[in-house]
């Protein structure tokens, strides 16, 4: 079984519909894994995929918006990165159809769920302070 990033209270950026979101992923993505690991049929597999992926385009829709309700000043920036992690991840998905190996397979999906955590701990704590600042009463 692979080791599995667990999500963390630190994590969270102060906005319920955002922090569910990041939430979700993480349980979103154990599901990929365990239809990798569990041998499950590539359709099955590229379903699992194709609900995170949407709800990726989703999550990112809402978080600009958010974003932009409070004029974060570095969201610009901060979309160009969604635009460049969503192409990423639509690109895994070829790779998803092409792979016949459960462990090439693996290792996209846990360099996929690094490449989030990485954006949710780097770039998304960038805009934590901005939007708890800005959305706090008085």
């Amino acid at each position: 079984m692979t080791s599995r990033i667990a999500w963390r209270d630190s994590f969270a950026v102060g906005d319920p519909l955002i922090d569910g979101q990041h939430r979700a992923f993480f349980s979103d993505l154990d599901q990929v894994v365990d239809a990798v690991e569990g041998g499950a049929p590539r359709d099955e597999v590229l379903g699992s995929f194709r609900r995170f992926l949407s709800a990726l385009s989703q999550h990112f829709r809402d978080e600009e918006t958010l974003l932009a309700r409070y004029a974060y000043p570095e969201l610009r920036g901060h979309s160009d990165e969604h635009t460049a992690l969503l192409a990423s991840v639509t690109a895994i998905e070829s790779l998803l159809m092409a792979s016949n190996s459960p462990v090439e397979l693996n290792y996209v999906i846990r360099t996929l769920f690094a490449s989030l955590v990485e954006h949710l701990v780097s770039e998304d704590m960038r805009y934590k302070s901005w939007l708890l600042r800005h959305t706090k009463p008085g």
